[in-house]
C-alpha cells in the first residue's frame, strides 16, 4: 500500500485496550467537529420501500384506491423493527437543497414566459416550514398517537400523541455537491434499488446532527428526465442502519425532485404549478404552488407514518395502505392556508375524527 506511512509498532487491532483507544479518539474527533457519534460510523445503508406522490393519472395506485375517503386510518402498530417509533411526537424538518445550480442560482420559466429565481422557490418554501408548526392544518396531526392497540381508529386513552410545536423548521443546507445524472433517468428502478437520495439524507444528518423525530426533505435541481417515467412527484421513505456502538440508527427523509418540469402527459402543472393559483405573484404562489402542496404532503405522511421498512409499515394506514396524505391527494378543497403573513397552497389531511363525525374526512384544519 504504497503513500501510507505504517507505524514502527503496529497495533494488536484484536487488544480490547487498542480498540477503547481507537472508540475514544473516534469520539473525541466528532466532537471536534461537531459530528454526533451515532452519524459518525454508520453501518451500511439499508434502503427502504419508497412512499410515493403521483401526478395526477399517474402511477399504479392512481392515488390509493376507489375506497379510500369511505375509511378511517388504522394504527399499525409501530413496531416494523427496532428504533421504529410509529409517529413522529416532536415534529421537526431539515431542508437540502442538493446541487450545485442551487448554489449558484438559476431561473425557471412560468407558464406564461415570466421567469423566476430559485432563490424566490428556497424562500418560500424556507417560509412555509418556518410557520408551519402550530398552524391548525399541521393540527390536524395530533389526533394520532403510537401508544395503542393495533387496529384502533382513535386515540382516546391512549398516550404517545403528535405535537404541533411552532419553529419546526430546524436547519436549511444547501449542499453544492453534484447530484447524480441517473436520479432521474433510471427513474425508479435507481431509487428504489440503490437509492442516492438516502446516502444525502444521511449526509444531512452528519451536517445537522440526527433527530429521530425529524425528516430530512431533499430537494434537487432541474435534470434530464427518462422517456416514458412514470410521474411522481415526491416519495418518502427511512434508512435503516447501525451506528459504530451497534445501535438503531434510522431517520425519515423525503424527495423532491424538480416540479415544474415538461413532464411526459402531464406538462409542467402535472405536479401542482398553478393548481390553486391562477396566477402568480412575486412570493411564489401560482408558480411554486406545487411545492407547498408536494412536500407539505411528504411532511404529514412521514409524521404520522415514518417507519418503512421493505413494504412493511406500522403507522396510520387504512385498509388499502393509503396514508393521510393520499386520501385527499389533488382533493378539490385544495386550497390556499395563510402562514405568518403569506399564503400557500396545500391539499387537505385525512383526520379520522372529521370523518366519523361528518362523513368529510379530507380537511385543512384542526
Amino acid at each position: 500500500m504504497s503513500g501510507i506511512a505504517r507505524p514502527k509498532y503496529p497495533l494488536d487491532w484484536r487488544s480490547p485496550l487498542t480498540r477503547t483507544l481507537l472508540l475514544l479518539v473516534a469520539l473525541a474527533a466528532c466532537a471536534t467537529l461537531g459530528v454526533p457519534a451515532a452519524v459518525a460510523d454508520v453501518g451500511p445503508i439499508q434502503t427502504s420501500a419508497k412512499h410515493f406522490f403521483w401526478a395526477p393519472g399517474q402511477g399504479l395506485d392512481v392515488q390509493g384506491s376507489a375506497n379510500s375517503a369511505s375509511n378511517d386510518l388504522v394504527w399499525h402498530g409501530g413496531n416494523a423493527g427496532a428504533g421504529a417509533i410509529g409517529v413522529e411526537t416532536k415534529p421537526a424538518v431539515y431542508l437540502i437543497f442538493w446541487g450545485p445550480q442551487w448554489a449558484s442560482g438559476f431561473q425557471t420559466a412560468d407558464t406564461d414566459g415570466k421567469l423566476y429565481s430559485s432563490k424566490t422557490l428556497q424562500n418560500y418554501m424556507t417560509s412555509f416550514f418556518a410557520n408551519v408548526g402550530g398552524s391548525p392544518w399541521a393540527n390536524i396531526q395530533t389526533q394520532y398517537c403510537n401508544m395503542l392497540l393495533p387496529g384502533s381508529t382513535s386515540c382516546v386513552g391512549g398516550a404517545g400523541f403528535i405535537t404541533n410545536p411552532t419553529r419546526q423548521l430546524k436547519g436549511v443546507w444547501t449542499d453544492s455537491a453534484a447530484v447524480p445524472d441517473d436520479i432521474i433517468t433510471l427513474g425508479l428502478a435507481e431509487n428504489l434499488a440503490d437509492d442516492p437520495i438516502a446516502a444525502e439524507a444521511m449526509r444531512a444528518s452528519a451536517h445537522f446532527g440526527y433527530d429521530a423525530n425529524a425528516t430530512y426533505i431533499i430537494l434537487t435541481p432541474p435534470t434530464t428526465i427518462g422517456t416514458g417515467q412514470p410521474v411522481y412527484c415526491g416519495y418518502h421513505s427511512q434508512t435503516s442502519s447501525l451506528d459504530g456502538l451497534g445501535n438503531p440508527y434510522r431517520l425519515q427523509y423525503a424527495f423532491i425532485p424538480w416540479l415544474n418540469e415538461n413532464w411526459p402527459g402531464v406538462g409542467t402543472t402535472g405536479c401542482g404549478m398553478h393548481f390553486v393559483n391562477p396566477a402568480s405573484n412575486s412570493f411564489g404562489n401560482g408558480i411554486f404552488d406545487g411545492y407547498s402542496i408536494v412536500t407539505g404532503h411528504e411532511y404529514a405522511e412521514a409524521v404520522t407514518d415514518p417507519d418503512n421498512i421493505a413494504s412493511w409499515q406500522d403507522g396510520w394506514l387504512d385498509a388499502s395502505g393509503s396514508e393521510n396524505g393520499d386520501k385527499c391527494a389533488w382533493a378539490s378543497n385544495t386550497q390556499n392556508i395563510t402562514l405568518a403573513s403569506h399564503q400557500y397552497a396545500v391539499q387537505p389531511l385525512w383526520s379520522n375524527a372529521a370523518f366519523d363525525s361528518t362523513g368529510n374526512g379530507c380537511v385543512v384544519g384542526r
